[in-house]
């Protein structure tokens, strides 16, 4: 999709893959599987909801994008770097622990 976009959703979609210029508003993934998106521009907000299987190609413009996602699993961002893509995960997993004053939730580690 070339251009200046307002949004974009993405609903029940399986094996959908979309390559996007910039997005004004919010880019959404709703009840999906198997989800590849390129941002070639900017983006403000991505979110990720009810989706198994989501990578997410950022450019350099895009970097200070919010993603945020609930009840969804297998979802990677990848960074440009050096010519090349670094992947990261998005934890799936968090630990809350009362700190004797407010909850404190933080991405769990697995150790084995």
């Amino acid at each position: 999709m070339k251009g200046k976009i307002n949004s974009i959703t993405i609903d029940n979609c399986k094996k959908f893959g979309l390559v996007f210029d910039n997005v004004v508003g919010i880019v959404e993934v709703i009840n999906s599987k198997d989800i590849q998106m390129q941002v070639m521009g900017r983006v403000p907000t991505i979110s990720i909801n009810k989706t198994e299987g989501c990578h997410i190609y950022l450019s350099e413009y895009a970097l200070d994008c919010e993603i945020v996602s609930a009840k969804s699993s297998e979802m990677n961002i990848l960074i440009p770097q050096d010519g090349d893509y670094r992947e990261f995960p998005v934890p799936e997993q968090f630990k809350t622990a009362w700190d004797g004053s407010k909850l404190v939730t933080e991405p769990a580690e697995i150790i084995g």
